[in-house]
């Protein structure tokens, strides 16, 4: 316990000195705040969403943003980094083992993106006077299976990019997909069926849609969890299988 807790440490350092690291966090709260002073009515209630908000609606969807974009560029270009410059070969020959170095990345991740799913919930509230979730639980569910399954899909790009500089490339052609579905550009009620059928079946459709239901106190969202929950295993397994050491 005290070699990984140092090694995340150690991670934590090297993801703050990171510019990158420290602009991602800070850009689900500064989406949120453009979107919601830029676009006119963005505040108003609309009839066509049961008379919320735009601005209650995309603060779930920002908060699978803040998590797809860790797992798919943060997490992936640090294993694929880590492999090409050979670290994980050396550790596999230590007692340590490269365990301790991928959990403590994943962590350390996890917690940039925690950091920054607080920092847009604070800005929600006290700009724009977004109500907390109906559900904490619900929501704290919802988001852990949606990491769990993000963080995977980054481990399976980091373990098949053949090089450090390709691991963010192939992370943005993932996450671009991801949060069309997740309804990042337009919101999943306005999305055609087949569309919406397909976001409803994805991870980031079905944690918006998780999110949204706790947050509102719609209703049990079991469909979503369940997709959710398949999508991290299967994703986790995919990730495991894909792992190599160089």
């Amino acid at each position: 316990m005290r070699v990984l807790a140092k090694t995340i440490q150690f991670e934590i350092k090297l993801l703050v000195r990171d510019v990158a690291t420290v602009l991602w966090v800070a850009l689900p709260p500064l989406v949120l705040l453009g979107i919601g002073t830029g676009i006119p009515g963005f505040g108003d209630p609309q009839a066509d969403l049961g008379g919320l908000r735009l601005v209650d609606v995309y603060l779930p969807i920002l908060l699978v943003f803040a998590l797809a974009l860790t797992g798919t560029m943060s997490v992936s270009t640090a294993l694929a980094t880590y492999r090409h410059q050979g670290v994980l070969r050396r550790l596999r020959t230590t007692p340590v083992g490269p365990v301790p170095l991928l959990a403590a990345q994943l962590v350390a991740s996890l917690l940039f993106a925690a950091v920054a799913a607080v920092l847009t919930i604070v800005v929600a509230g006290a700009v724009f006077d977004v109500a907390a979730p109906a559900s904490w639980g619900v929501s704290a569910l919802a988001l852990a299976l949606a990491a769990w399954a993000l963080f995977s899909i980054g481990l399976i790009i980091g373990a098949v990019a053949p090089s450090a500089t390709v691991a963010p490339a192939l992370g943005s052609l993932v996450w671009i997909p991801l949060m069309a579905l997740g309804g990042l550009w337009f919101p999943r009620e306005a999305m055609p069926t087949v569309m919406r059928q397909i976001s409803d079946l994805s991870p980031t459709g079905a944690a918006v849609d998780a999110l949204q239901h706790a947050w509102f106190g719609t209703g049990a969202p079991t469909s979503s969890l369940l997709i959710l929950a398949v999508s991290a295993l299967a994703f986790g397994a995919a990730a495991i299988a894909a792992f190599r050491w160089e």
